[in-house]
């Protein structure tokens, strides 16, 4: 990895990838143990580096910096923020170059043959949903960034699932067994760990899925179990208010948000119990088989 001769398999895309961080390295390789890697691969996507920020901060004040294509888009951050920001630089990237699909703010997952979207503003509680579902056998193809293609399925960009807070805490006491990569204490957006995807889910990672739940999910403290209808034109202004590139893609991007809720049934929901929000999403998931 030092050398930049490391490429990542993400299955939409390759991914040539250089660090000198040690700090990165052993995170990502807790958390990418599972994925397809190769040296000197013909040909990559994407062109990203964690590096020290200034050559004297690889010994005092330590910092990193996200390189993409040789260019530093964000400030540097702490050595110890590297792979959160290694996380969501690539997101970034993702957003805004991978045009071929459209890109929404939310999870995707897959459970008995029918894919569900989880879409919700930060703070909803999705990542934390999400996290459970695929400890509980789902199948996760990606926490941040759901995409559809031409045909409007569902494609799958596994990646480690990115919690905050009081998040890590739940999801490390109901799944003693899951592996995450070191805490990122006081960034931005607070505490942040990254939960390493099943590795059922990475190996399948080249397989698409069909959407038939849209859910728009909403934790709030105490709360009963509620689980509402949305109509088609309420959840397709919904999913555009979340979506990257919409009025990029155009009348591609109406095309394939028309058809996604006109295939999937939105439902919105509100909870406090994981167990409660999980029951209730496999049986709407099975109604609709």
């Amino acid at each position: 990895m030092r050398t930049g001769r490391f490429r990542l398999d993400l299955g939409l895309f390759n991914l040539k990838l250089a660090s000198s961080v040690p700090e990165f390295v052993e995170s990502f390789c807790t958390l990418y143990h599972d994925y397809q890697v190769s040296l000197d691969g013909e040909g990559f996507d994407f062109d990203i580096a964690i590096a020290p920020a200034v050559f004297w901060r690889r010994w005092i004040r330590r910092n990193a910096n996200f390189e993409f294509s040789g260019n530093t888009p964000f400030l540097p951050m702490e050595v110890n923020h590297a792979h959160a920001m290694f996380e969501w630089g690539l997101n970034w990237a993702v957003a805004s170059y991978f045009h071929r699909l459209l890109i929404i703010h939310a999870a995707s997952l897959e459970f008995s043959g029918c894919g569900v979207l989880l879409s919700a503003v930060s703070g909803s509680g999705k990542s934390t949903l999400s996290a459970e579902l695929c400890l509980q056998g789902w199948r996760l193809l990606s926490d941040e960034l759901a995409l559809i293609d031409s045909d409007v399925s569902l494609s799958s960009l596994v990646r480690p699932v990115s919690l905050k807070g009081h998040a890590i805490n739940v999801i490390q006491e109901r799944h003693s067994d899951c592996v995450m990569g070191a805490i990122a204490r006081n960034t931005h957006k607070g505490d942040v760990a990254h939960l390493k995807p099943p590795t059922e889910s990475v190996a399948k990672i080249q397989r698409t899925a069909n959407p038939r739940i849209i859910v728009f999910p909403k934790w709030r403290d105490g709360a009963e179990l509620e689980v509402t209808p949305v109509c088609s034109g309420d959840a397709a202004l919904r999913l555009i208010d979340q979506s990257f590139n919409y009025s990029i893609l155009g009348y591609e991007g109406f095309r394939r948000t028309s058809q996604l809720v006109k295939r999937a049934e939105a439902w919105q929901i509100e909870y406090s119990s994981l167990d409660d929000a999980r029951e209730a999403l496999e049986s709407l998931v099975t109604d609709c088989a």
